[in-house]
């Protein structure tokens, strides 16, 4: 079994990244925010920034995602990434966000089949690199995913993680198991299951569902609790050092951004991003949470967060 950390805009950069697999470990490789493709001339090193090597841990494994719907701009791209030594390069038919589906981008494209078939046509036609697709059950219905799978079944994939639910949902309302099987079972490719595995039982639930599934990528859910990928696996680790692990966690990324960040409420709003997800299951009341959202100095913002380590001295789910 293998386990993948999803791409989530503004939170899975390269910091944090090598930092996640430092502290917390036992991912089996990570997916990047996406990187849009267009129609320049040269792709320029600052739009790559977050994948170049230097700024990546080697140790770990990383898979470069990509959004568009031109196989042409798509292949541009792929081919200076592959020469960087990136592999498998991901296509991201997945992103439910309203200002790319409306450009027919993301999981707008489900809709189109002709223009999945067109993409994949141009993309698939350079052998430097693998494509693996992260696509939703559909746009709207489960119907648009079905004829987007037929296509994609025709195209020597290296896989595809499939997020069950629509476009439409975004990341609202319940995943749709039944959808999910629905295009495993006519997927000629490797399936990886995504969406809403916040919890152990969560995992071995779906686990259950699906028992032929052997790849599982985690979103929210490992930002939220970042030991979860450790108890999927097997590895225990003691509740008396998971909050002094999460304060080195939390340490490191802060230090990072306050050493490139200028403006002490850059900062602080940066850092309100990472406690979106951690403070879940550190602050079951509520009350640190108002705190940290009007913190705009550092100092303030650090004599907060003692006060919630201090407040929480084991992690305890």
């Amino acid at each position: 079994m293998k386990l993948f950390l999803a791409p989530i805009q503004g939170m899975t950069t390269a910091c944090y990244r090598n930092a996640f697999a430092r502290h917390f470990g036992n991912i089996d490789a990570y997916y990047t925010p996406f990187i849009g493709t267009s129609e320049i001339k040269k792709v320029s090193q600052s739009l790559l920034k977050d994948i170049l090597p230097e700024n990546n841990d080697p140790m770990v494994k990383l898979v470069p995602q990509l959004l568009g719907n031109d196989g042409i701009q798509f292949k541009s791209f792929a081919r200076i990434i592959s020469d960087m030594g990136y592999k498998e390069i991901n296509w991201n038919v997945g992103c439910p966000f309203p200002m790319v589906t409306k450009k027919k981008k993301g999981s707008g494209i489900l809709l189109y089949p002709d223009m999945v078939n067109k993409f994949l046509d141009q993309a698939c036609s350079d052998s430097s690199y693998k494509i693996t697709v992260k696509m939703r059950l559909g746009f709207d219905d489960t119907e648009a995913g079905i004829r987007v799978m037929q296509v994609l079944n025709q195209y020597p994939l290296g896989g595809v993680i499939i997020h069950a639910r629509t476009g439409i949902q975004m990341y609202s309302g319940h995943v749709d198991l039944d959808g999910f099987e629905a295009l495993t079972a006519l997927c000629k490719h490797e399936v990886t299951y995504n969406g809403d595995i916040f919890n152990y039982d969560n995992f071995l639930n779906t686990s259950a569902r699906f028992p032929a599934i052997e790849n599982f990528m985690l979103g929210r859910g490992a930002l939220i609790d970042p030991f979860l990928p450790s108890k999927i696996k097997g590895n225990i680790i003691s509740p008396d050092n998971k909050i002094s692990i999460i304060r080195q966690f939390h340490d490191e990324i802060f230090n990072y951004y306050r050493s490139i960040l200028s403006g002490e409420k850059h900062l602080c709003d940066k850092m309100k991003e990472f406690w979106n997800y951690m403070i879940i299951n550190m602050d079951k009341d509520g009350k640190f949470a108002k705190k940290i959202k009007k913190c705009s100095h550092s100092s303030e913002y650090l004599a907060l967060i003692n006060q919630i380590f201090q407040h929480n001295l084991e992690w305890e789910i």
